[in-house]
């Protein structure tokens, strides 16, 4: 039972994926970042680094990003039209990380429901869920209407339309892209052509594999749209005014256990996940877990109660690069071999490609994930070490305005809120102007420079928050919203 949920109503979109009642995956969107995986930009040439085959180009100002010769679908032309200061359109298709700008493609695709267009790639590919005899069938009714280096992705979703609908997407990708190339003519670079959404476009895209039962919003425009764009997942979509998933937890809890280091299960199994800029290790512990059986058995099977929760952590926090895992010790190798056999079927339920290499010399489990979006540590801390990580000031605004959206969904009347002049002036910027509208109750400030983010002083009646202000009559509080 795999269920989607997203608040877009607020500033910082937020996507949750559910499954077998457990959350593998939280997603957030800002609008700070618009080079995210996806996005299209009529891209302006800094420079070539003919060492490194590679072109360097500029998407927004002072984002520059990185085009290798292989992801360029006119080789022969790789010197001779990326000259400095010219154009090119090209496709993000790695998110930056750290002090590395993102990567990205000439070779552009347009993801339909059914396919993914593919402009300049002159292949056709079928989803491996396909059988031969559905193989044959896409093959011999869209290799026929290809032109020139048109390629095509048919995806497992074909199957079950008619040829006409097929068709119809091919020729609806076609023009988008065609519209694309129209609209760059009267463009100068660099300049956005198409940002894409993570929440929730791209993340329904990701998981619409899956057998959603469920995908719920809390905007019905949003939802309108997103039954147009993806209509055989139409009749699972629906709307609520505040989605939460099955455990109940708020955004914020689920946030604080992303980040935290260390999880339990409720085996009383410790997983502890230490991110360093070079690499990811997760530790076992058996911690409070208790078993009758002996010691080998027993680290044996914390071992294999511990593989589930690891692959939906490595998902959930969206762990990227080199991972090690260091599991309890153990003595048989078919323990070893059932231990990845385990995990590579865990990480099988992960949109995103995982490699398990096998056990080190030293008993570590070594893998990689690949990476594409920022992880949930560096976005919310901007940081890429766990020792140091501190949120943002701008994830406590965000966290503030979810907070402000519960409250006005309660009986309060009024809050006051403390907080410093740089926290106050960050929520100028980017929250209030965003829920002017939306909140019915009453919100005071008051400058409070001890306070790092900020912190909620009175909420209630207005008769209540009136009472306080006359109380501290010497304190300066001001009505903001």
């Amino acid at each position: 039972m795999c269920k989607l949920l997203f608040q877009t109503r607020l500033t910082e979109k937020i996507g949750i994926y559910q499954a077998e009642n457990q959350v593998r995956d939280i997603q957030l969107d800002r609008d700070t970042n618009h080079a995210r995986v996806g996005s299209i930009f009529l891209g302006k040439v800094r420079n070539i680094d003919r060492s490194i085959e590679a072109a360097f180009i500029e998407i927004e100002k002072d984002i520059v990003g990185f085009l290798p010769k292989s992801e360029y679908p006119f080789k022969d032309k790789f010197g001779s039209a990326l000259t400095d200061g010219a154009s090119v359109i090209v496709q993000v298709i790695k998110e930056a990380y750290q002090d590395k700008g993102p990567r990205l493609t000439a070779n552009i695709t347009f993801p339909g429901a059914s396919m993914v267009y593919l402009p300049y790639s002159a292949f056709l590919a079928c989803s491996k869920k396909l059988s031969e005899q559905q193989r044959e069938k896409m093959e011999g009714l869209l290799k026929p209407l290809l032109e020139d280096q048109e390629g095509l992705i048919i995806r497992t979703q074909s199957v079950d339309l008619a040829d006409e609908v097929i068709i119809s997407q091919l020729e609806q990708l076609r023009k988008q892209f065609a519209t694309l190339v129209h609209n760059a003519k009267s463009k100068k670079a660099p300049f956005p052509l198409l940002t894409t959404s993570q929440v929730p476009d791209q993340m329904i895209n990701q998981y619409q594999s899956k057998k959603l039962t469920e995908i719920i919003f809390d905007q019905m425009e949003v939802m309108r749209q997103m039954q147009q764009k993806y209509p055989d997942l139409a009749e699972v979509m629906s709307y609520s005014q505040m989605p939460v998933p099955d455990n109940q937890k708020t955004v914020d809890q689920l946030l604080e256990e992303a980040v935290h280091p260390t999880v339990r299960t409720k085996e009383g199994i410790a997983i502890t996940i230490e991110q360093t800029e070079g690499l990811t290790v997760i530790d076992v512990d058996s911690s409070q877990f208790q078993s009758r059986q002996n010691k080998r058995i027993t680290l044996y099977q914390i071992n294999q109660k511990a593989v589930r929760p690891i692959a939906a952590e490595i998902q959930k926090r969206n762990l990227s690069g080199i991972i090690l895992i260091d599991f309890l010790k153990m003595k048989k190798k078919e323990e070893h071999q059932h231990i990845l056999q385990l995990l590579r079927k865990e990480l099988l339920k992960d949109p995103i490609r995982t490699e398990v290499y096998g056990f080190t010399k030293l008993g570590l489990v070594e893998m990689t994930r690949k990476r594409e979006h920022v992880g949930l540590l560096q976005l919310m801390t901007e940081r890429a070490t766990t020792a140091s990580a501190e949120r943002t000031m701008e994830s406590y605004a965000y966290q503030f305005e979810r907070e402000l959206d519960r409250w006005n969904h309660t009986k309060t009347e009024a809050i006051i809120v403390a907080c410093s002049q740089e926290f106050d002036k960050l929520l100028q910027e980017k929250v209030y102007p965003n829920v002017r509208e939306q909140v019915t109750l009453d919100v005071y400030k008051m400058i409070d420079h001890s306070i790092s983010n900020y912190q909620i002083v009175r909420s209630g009646s207005w008769e209540l928050i009136h009472e306080y202000m006359e109380q501290h009559s010497a304190l300066v509080i001001d009505k903001v919203l």
